[in-house]
């Protein structure tokens, strides 16, 4: 969000500084304009030239000052491709949404880390989404004993952490609420949180990918932050 924030800044920046100046001005013809206006309708001529005087002289120090600043401003910004982050955003968005489905899947664990490894191909056997983040995920949300509870996507946060030369890398959180929950889950199933990262290439290609389901006292945290009133006990 901080580089979408840069490159916005980076588009406008000519409007900032026009908009600056306008107020700096407006401002100066107020208190001037105050000041004129208390001496009453007798105000000379005198007093009329010595204002338009002032006030260019204001705006051509603000507009130094204002200019000053803008150069200062793109210096500090780097060059970031937002019409490719938003693409990747969208990459991220697909592949979470892939990941999580799993919980409303009769697969078994096999099938789904078979059914991911086939898919895609940046996954390998030593992948962590494949050996930890599928297995814990399934078994959590129940859908290893047949479908599980079905999550939507409720929140999603994914944020720019690395540029290096052509290549990009994302961190991600997610919040998941369950609106089926499976024949095996108690109805007080809660919001599930899950935090993964990502890579892209110039192309948009995925060069790798890491998810993690939040722990318990992460996932009360979380939802703490997000406004998420606590789940009922079951009772019985």
């Amino acid at each position: 969000m901080k580089e979408e924030i840069k490159d916005k800044l980076r588009q406008h920046a000519g409007k900032i500084l026009l908009g600056g100046t306008g107020a700096l001005l407006a401002l100066s013809v107020v208190t001037l304009g105050a000041s004129l206006l208390s001496d009453g309708p007798a105000a000379s001529d005198t007093q009329a030239d010595a204002v338009v005087h002032k006030l260019e002289s204001n705006l051509g120090n603000a507009q130094a000052k204002l200019a000053t600043q803008h150069t200062a401003l793109l210096a500090q910004l780097p060059g970031m491709d937002i019409e490719r982050v938003n693409r990747d955003r969208a990459t991220g968005r697909s592949l979470l949404l892939s990941l999580t489905d799993s919980s409303a899947s009769t697969r078994t664990v096999k099938e789904q880390q078979v059914l991911l490894d086939a898919r895609y191909g940046f996954l390998d056997h030593k992948s962590r989404v494949l050996t930890e983040f599928v297995p814990e995920w399934m078994t959590a949300t129940g859908a290893t004993k047949g479908a599980g509870t079905t999550y939507t996507l409720a929140d999603l946060d994914i944020d720019v952490s690395r540029v290096q030369g052509l290549n990009y890398s994302y961190t991600g959180v997610a919040r998941l609420d369950p609106v089926r929950v499976g024949p095996d889950q108690n109805s007080a199933a809660k919001s599930e949180f899950v935090v993964f990262t990502y890579a892209t290439s110039q192309v948009g290609t995925v060069t790798s990918l890491d998810a993690y389901r939040a722990s318990g006292k992460t996932r009360d945290a979380l939802a703490a932050a997000s406004g998420e009133q606590p789940s009922p006990k079951p009772t019985g």
